[in-house]
């Protein structure tokens, strides 16, 4: 029997999710001898009186010895005021009066975890979602328990239930359970170096027509003059380097530690300045809205074909804000974008380890302090399948290791399309407003060149 002290944090955790079920309870029970005391318990419960309702449960106990609903309140009450000891003894007496259920056992497995008795506690709160598997903050705490018993693993698991069903539980409670891995000194590392190079024809960028988002004269700064927003998905130096690919070494359990920084996103003239980004699961990103304007920033997680919007939350002009990158356990991808400009968006790839980089203007990466070691290595782009590969890392050597995509293997999905038509462009067509004034567009800041009379509808390969 595990009898070591939970730390006061997670006993305060405890105490906060066992407040206010005590009702459950009496709003069940039967109206007989004793009941008057019964009312008055559950008033002082509702007021947080878990003394006096300790008072008055007992006195309902002198007048019906064998009320077992009464028992458990009793002990239920005992353990809001911190005399777990007393609780157990009366959630037994209730027990052996045959009174049971999922409320009771959660209950009666808190005061044990309060008490140190963290692997009866685990058994108990087991038994309560066995019985009741509705329970979201038994999950947590059972959570909890794992977690300081040093079962992370099933700590774990507990986080991909209450992801179904309550995801700031869900989060609350990863954020409690270290990632796995050990950060150690690495005095004899290795590095990676390399390049990732696009084959083919480079797939064509994205054309946004302004006229669909808000605030277009301010967005147009960045623009093809034209009404435009573009976004180049696939970005090449002329070797056919290929620029914001993530490179992530799999599989590293050991090593040196993350960055301490938080990473940043800056937004100027609805764009983001990062394009792609690598960032563990559960990482909060400093997002800092330098425009004029509001922008509504949403997150979404992607595995498979599903795309999920996690979160949405306005960044009001010239303000900043922390966002996290909780995404479901084996979501590989992470999106950060604004609902009211589409065109504004950052895209993640979730890494469990510090060894990635993202490749630069001509497509080079390099990743040092390796702990030596054979890895598989993975190529990320947002819109081509991944490419893997595997490296042997010697003690202070330099490996190398070369990727290399195929322009036709690129998959983009079809409402990214970008159609023309006649109705999309008549703001721009025209010198004058609707109202028949000049028209007066703020100066583009930052030209994009696009040619206009090569786009056409359907060329976007769906995933």
């Amino acid at each position: 029997m595990n009898t070591s002290i939970i730390p006061k944090k997670l006993i305060f955790l405890f105490a906060t999710f066992g407040a206010g079920l005590l009702v459950t309870f009496l709003m069940a029970g039967p109206v007989g001898a004793g009941s008057d005391s019964l009312r008055k318990a559950q008033k002082l419960s509702q007021a947080g009186d878990w003394a006096g309702a300790v008072v008055e449960f007992r006195k309902a106990l002198k007048t019906d010895p064998s009320n077992s609903l009464a028992q458990a309140n009793l002990g239920v009450a005992l353990s809001r005021i911190d005399k777990h000891r007393e609780a157990l003894l009366a959630f037994q007496k209730a027990l052996e009066m045959g009174y049971d259920s999922a409320n009771f056992r959660y209950f009666r497995g808190l005061s044990l975890a309060r008490l140190g008795l963290l692997e009866d506690a685990a058994r108990e709160i087991e038994t309560a979602l066995k019985m009741d598997s509705r329970m979201v903050r038994a999950d947590y705490d059972l959570g909890i328990i794992y977690h300081q018993l040093g079962q992370d693993d099933k700590a774990r698991e507990q986080v991909k239930i209450l992801y179904k069903r309550n995801t700031k539980l869900a989060k609350k409670l990863f954020d409690q359970i270290p990632l796995d891995y050990t950060i150690i000194s690495v005095d004899n590392g290795g590095t990676l170096k390399g390049k990732v190079n696009l084959t083919g024809k480079v797939p064509e960028p994205r054309a946004f027509h302004l006229i669909h988002a808000p605030n277009i004269e301010y967005c147009s700064r960045m623009s093809d003059g034209k009404g435009h927003r573009i976004l180049y998905d696939f970005k090449t130096s002329e070797s056919g380097g290929l620029e914001n690919t993530v490179i992530a070494i799999q599989g590293v359990k050991k090593g040196k530690p993350f960055p301490r920084k938080m990473q940043s996103l800056h937004l100027h003239l609805c764009h983001a300045d990062k394009y792609v980004i690598g960032i563990k699961n559960g990482e909060n990103i400093l997002v800092e809205n330098t425009d004029p304007i509001k922008h509504e920033i949403a997150t979404y997680e992607i595995y498979g074909s599903h795309r999920n919007q996690t979160s949405n939350i306005s960044i009001l002009p010239e303000n900043s804000q922390v966002r996290s990158a909780f995404v479901k356990h084996d979501a590989p991808e992470f999106i950060l974008k604004c609902n009211l400009h589409p065109f504004l968006q950052t895209r993640g790839y979730i890494i469990s380890n510090p060894y990635f980089a993202v490749t630069d203007e001509n497509g080079r990466f390099t990743i040092p302090d390796i702990p030596p070691g054979t890895y598989e290595v993975t190529a990320w782009h947002p819109f081509i399948p991944v490419l893997k590969g595997t490296v042997t890392i010697h003690a202070e050597q330099e490996a190398e290791l070369k990727f290399t995509f195929k322009g036709e293997n690129a998959r983009r999905k079809l409402y990214h399309n970008d159609t023309k038509g006649y109705r999309f462009n008549t703001w721009y067509d025209s010198d004058v407003t609707f109202y028949g004034e000049p028209r007066v567009d703020d100066p583009v800041e930052v030209l994009q060149n696009f040619d206009n009379s090569k786009r056409y509808e359907g060329n976007l390969k769906p995933f």
